[in-house]
């Protein structure tokens, strides 16, 4: 069996240089076929690499034609290699070996793998420590003075995740171990060795156990997970929180045309009969926070600046800065003297202009006080009216939240869910509140550079989710991100003011059902949005007072939303409108910003 194993890995190995060779040139060259060389880690051995990955090969290969998509398996060093002499295209690599690569060579993730064994693409890769079953380990802090075995150094399941957890536990895994040793690849030969009672514990990602259990390479009581954390709805024990899973990623010569067509192809891609499938990227940065804590990959840099480290090797410089620090300190005790005579002098010469100063500050103090009570009233209501949609998108949640629970349905993503919308609209509550106050202390707005189309797109699916008898059609009409100097929330208020007058007209009208269209086009040096409801409409003469304060068609309206919202979208550069619709049904009201670089070269 080993014989074979071998023999297969050579064939394999001289297949992929072959075709690499005989299909020159690659994706630079103008064949009938580009060669796409794919590296994966292969971190149970290179037969599992064509055996685990090959159903993506298959699938990228009918999905972009004129391609040929090779599968190479490299360990962490040499696939790293082969990233910076660029002979290969794209990455399939742990969570911890892409974020190097993204810091040190420009890696970009496209995808992140969906594992029936996860919780989440983002909660999916840990570590395992196991031991024997009859061991007498109960702890991590148990292992110290132990012998442990894992991957290697750089090995992310295999041994960095499971450091941090030592690290935390107090036990250091380069100084407190009796023996910490490292055996490569393929991660199985761990678990033996374990087994065998050649080492006391060993480093393995979770679910390898549970896998190798299930597939009879080990007994089910043999050995056991140290100190596993409970992790509701992961169904296999870890020793350590858990990570995101593998991504799909471009190099920095990956032609960007190809990287689309990939991504595209893999988002598409239906689940396997394993239940393998790939999504969004994932966000790493947690991978980045266990770096910076072990001082390693982009961090390593932290371990050369310790106090002891930096006086050992530059403490002929320190001396030098030192002395310097001694001299421009007398220099200063000197010139603070001669500064305090002169103004010895000068002080009873400007003790008067002071006084008036402090005068006229005060004067300044009072006007600006009674400037605020002047418009307290104002702001009172304006609260009252901007609090009413989180509150009430606050008050839908929990209902649907108790209903759940009433019903007994108690499955945590939905409640989950409906908490992060309430704790978000809680803190649109408290940033409308801030807004408010910093409209009455003359404040600055927050702007910043941010897509319009995903905020419009956030307050529509909150508007939505609040009135979920509106029918809102949303027609973005971009691909592309449309960037503009605005503050988001506030956008978002001017949104959610315009879909609900839209719907309280239609509701006036009779017409509920009927849909509100948002539209979204780019005119010029601007972006354009666009709300048409079916409602009541507006009399001729209404259109002159529409935006003025309190002024309202409402029985309950407190006449404020579309005056604050010129205000707001005025701020930033842009025009608020409003027009009967051209068969006079209903009414249209648009808004318009300027693009981001239209506003720069301003």
């Amino acid at each position: 069996m080993f014989l074979l194993r071998q023999i297969f890995r050579v064939v394999a190995l001289l297949m992929g240089l072959g075709l690499g060779l005989l299909l020159q040139p690659s994706l630079a060259g103008a064949g009938d076929t580009a060669t796409v060389r794919i590296g994966v880690l292969a971190y149970k051995g290179a037969e599992a690499v064509q055996e685990d990955w090959s159903y993506v090969r298959d699938w990228l290969e009918a999905r972009i034609p004129g391609h040929h998509f090779v599968l190479l398996d490299f360990d962490q060093a040499g696939l790293t290699r082969a990233v910076q002499e660029k002979t290969i295209d794209f990455v399939i690599t742990n969570s911890g070996h892409y974020v190097v690569l993204e810091n040190n060579d420009g890696a970009s993730r496209i995808a992140t793998i969906e594992s029936p064994w996860a919780l989440s693409p983002r909660q999916s890769i840990g570590s395992a420590i196991v031991v024997r079953s009859d061991a007498r380990l109960h702890t991590l802090a148990d292992l110290a003075g132990r012998h442990v075995l894992a991957v290697g150094p750089d090995a992310f399941g295999g041994y960095q995740i499971a450091a941090r957890e030592l690290l935390q536990a107090g036990v250091d895994p380069e100084h407190d171990l009796t023996d910490l040793q490292f055996t490569g690849f393929p991660v199985q030969k761990i678990v033996h060795a374990v087994r065998a009672g050649q080492a006391d514990a060993g480093i393995i990602r979770t679910c390898l156990l549970e896998q190798m259990i299930r597939s009879g390479e080990i007994g089910a009581g043999e050995l056991r997970v140290l100190a596993p954390i409970d992790t509701r709805g992961f169904q296999c024990q870890t020793s350590s929180r858990l990570y995101p899973d593998w991504p799909f990623a471009a190099l920095r010569h990956t032609p960007t045309e190809l990287s689309k067509r990939v991504a595209m192809a893999l988002l598409a891609m239906p689940r396997t009969a394993d239940g393998y499938s790939w999504t969004i990227p994932s966000d790493y940065q947690i991978v980045g926070e266990l770096f910076r804590e072990l001082k390693i990959g982009p961090y390593a840099y932290l371990r050369l600046w310790t106090f002891e480290g930096v006086l050992r090797r530059y403490w002929g410089w320190m001396l030098l800065i030192l002395a310097l620090l001694v001299v421009w300190a007398v220099h200063t005790v000197r010139v603070e003297h001669l500064v305090s005579q002169r103004t010895r002098a000068l002080r009873e010469a400007h003790e008067e202009q002071r006084r008036m100063a402090e005068e006229a500050r005060v004067r300044q103090a009072t006007l600006d006080h009674t400037a605020r009570l002047a418009i307290l009233g104002e702001m009172a209501s304006a609260i009252a009216h901007e609090l009413n949609q989180p509150l009430a998108a606050i008050r839908n949640f929990a209902r649907g939240m108790a209903r759940r629970i009433t019903a007994g349905r108690l499955e945590p993503a939905p409640l989950q869910e409906g908490t992060n919308e309430i704790v978000a609209q809680s803190e649109r509550a408290a940033s409308i509140i801030r807004n408010i106050r910093a409209f009455a202390q003359k404040r600055a707005s927050e702007q910043q550079s941010v897509d319009l189309i995903a905020v419009l797109g956030e307050a529509i699916a909150l508007f939505t989710g609040a009135h979920p008898q509106a029918r809102v059609i949303w027609q973005p009409g971009a691909a592309q991100p449309a960037r503009v100097i605005a503050d988001p929330v506030k956008i978002q208020q001017v949104m959610l003011n315009l879909l609900k007058n839209a719907l309280d007209a239609q509701q006036t009208a009779g017409h509920a059902q009927e849909p509100i269209e948002v539209r979204f086009r780019a005119e010029a040096s601007a972006y354009l949005i666009t709300v048409r409801d079916s409602g009541c409409g507006l009399e001729p003469g209404q259109f002159a007072h529409l935006f003025e304060p309190f002024f309202t068609t409402k029985p309950e309206g407190l006449g404020l939303g579309l005056s604050l919202s010129k205000g707001i979208i005025e701020s930033f550069g842009g025009t608020l409108s409003a027009a009967a619709n051209d068969d006079n049904a209903g009414l249209s009201v648009w808004f318009s910003l300027p693009m981001e670089e239209s506003q720069g070269d301003i």
